[in-house]
């Protein structure tokens, strides 16, 4: 019985061992996801040059950068605290085993001995033959036979206890091993934010001093942006004008769907929340709709899709299977992607090169074109995606990071 008790209770520790590795587990990849955020914070602020016009662009990637080394920051505080945990349940269970493997072994030298003297005064042979009928000699075989088996059965349940006690040390060795790097690393990332909160600092400083420029500039981008949406918008109600021509039953403002297009677009709708991102990596630098400028904070922005800033030479890929119904070429040279998903549109602009032709149908991931690239070294792509001739916010259907 107490063999079993104690591979139950070595299982319950490993089991112990397993919730609390499983959890660091999780710790550790949500710290490797935000890292590579940080990477690529770190790897923009590199690209983008500081100049006045890429000043707030900076101040907002040095504020992302700062949001997430705080994220992180928080993360090892867990680790390190779960840790400290595991460590003081660890030496719990030590000094434990260690008290009871010192009365087992206390036990078992008391029972040696008294075997030993047994031995010496009367041989088991002596033993048995003095016995006064044969049932007291059978009770005195079992007798010595059920000591033989006790003593087995005490020297097993020290071999358990001891092997136990070696791998809750293994463990407390590694388990602080483990808390020495992951405090290294707070430590670390803690300078990384000290520096980052100067520079925004300095960075703010900067653009405060000038901020009716800023503001002039943001609402001269902005009027810019409105141009180019309200072509965007008549492209697509010329596009729903061509499709609704001499169909009936066709509605004023929405697609006209063949079977096989309602097919895709309700196969597009079925994996809203799940597509995958337009780039491969990068993050969001401006939120879809009406939202105060991050920096300049008396300037109002209003976005009709997604801003990605992502690493130079990145590639646009499609979010979904379907048509390339549309590339447009900006008088600047700048060239935008549209394609069609049933009666879903998603829009993939700021490109440099295009890898699709008009006509062509793309599978998801599928590469658009590769992103331009400004020279004060900013890479953002925009992203925009349309149910019929309404803008919808992307966020709430591409998979969430």
């Amino acid at each position: 019985m107490k063999r079993h008790f104690w591979i139950t209770l070595l299982l319950l520790c490993c089991f112990a061992f397993a919730k609390a590795q499983s959890e660091k587990a999780k710790l550790e990849e949500r710290k490797a996801e935000i890292q590579r955020e940080i990477n690529q914070f770190d790897r923009l602020l590199r690209d983008v040059r500081k100049e006045e016009k890429t000043m707030v662009l900076l101040v907002e990637t040095i504020d992302r950068k700062i949001a997430r080394t705080q994220e992180i920051i928080t993360l090892t505080n867990r680790q390190a605290n779960l840790i400290t945990r595991n460590i003081k349940e660890n030496k719990t269970q030590i000094d434990q085993l260690e008290a009871e493997l010192k009365l087992l072994k206390a036990e078992y030298a008391e029972m040696i001995v008294k075997a030993y003297k047994s031995k010496n005064e009367q041989s088991r042979l002596m033993f048995l033959l003095s016995s006064e009928s044969f049932l007291q000699a059978y009770k005195r075989v079992q007798y010595l036979k059920s000591y033989a088996d006790y003593r087995k059965k005490q020297a097993d349940e020290i071999e358990l206890k001891s092997e136990l006690l070696q791998e809750k040390t293994l463990a407390l060795e590694q388990e602080k091993k483990q808390k020495e790097e992951v405090l290294a690393l707070n430590r670390k990332q803690r300078e990384a934010l000290k520096k980052d909160k100067v520079e925004q600092e300095n960075l703010l400083a900067v653009v405060q001093a000038n901020e009716k420029k800023y503001a002039a500039d943001i609402r001269e981008k902005a009027n810019e942006r409105n141009r180019i949406d309200r072509e965007l918008r008549n492209l697509i109600a010329a596009d729903i004008k061509a499709s609704n021509k001499g169909k009936a039953g066709a509605v004023a403002g929405k697609f006209f769907l063949t079977p096989e297009a309602k097919i895709l677009a309700n196969n597009f709708k079925s994996n809203k929340g799940k597509l995958p991102w337009p780039v491969a990596e990068g993050f969001v630098s401006r939120k879809y709709g009406r939202q105060p400028h991050p920096v300049v904070r008396t300037a109002t922005i209003v976005s009709n899709g997604l801003r990605l800033q992502t690493p130079a030479g990145a590639q646009a890929r499609a979010i979904f299977e379907g048509e390339v119904v549309q590339i447009t070429k900006s008088k600047y040279g700048i060239l935008a992607v549209h394609v069609r998903h049933g009666n879903f549109t998603s829009v993939y602009d700021n490109l440099k090169l295009v890898a699709v032709q008009k006509g062509d149908r793309v599978q998801t991931k599928d590469v658009i074109g590769e992103i331009f690239t400004s020279n004060s070294g900013e890479t953002e792509l925009k992203f925009v995606l349309m149910e019929d001739s309404d803008t919808v916010d992307p966020a709430q259907w591409i998979a969430r990071k």
